[in-house]
């Protein structure tokens, strides 16, 4: 979780947004179970957004590709 949430952080400042200016995200977890996924997730979640809460989706799933466990989509609104 800690890798998926850095690295969309580089992403966003690839693209000149900054996380404050994401307005949701959808993760995806692989055989999710809310017991022992939900405080890491939101631990690294926190580490990138801060107290900025976008809308988000959490979704468990059966499979991602191979080698992944957690996915995430962003969308940003930036001005310009």
């Amino acid at each position: 979780a800690r890798q998926v949430f850095a690295n969309l952080g580089r992403a966003l400042a690839a693209a000149g947004a900054l996380p404050e200016q994401v307005a949701k995200i959808t993760i995806y977890v692989v055989d999710y179970e809310r017991d022992r996924h939900l405080a890491i997730i939101e631990e690294a979640r926190v580490v990138l957004f801060g107290d900025h809460k976008p809308a988000d989706v959490l979704l468990g799933v059966t499979a991602l590709s191979p080698g992944y466990l957690i996915e995430v989509d962003a969308f940003a609104v930036v001005d310009g």
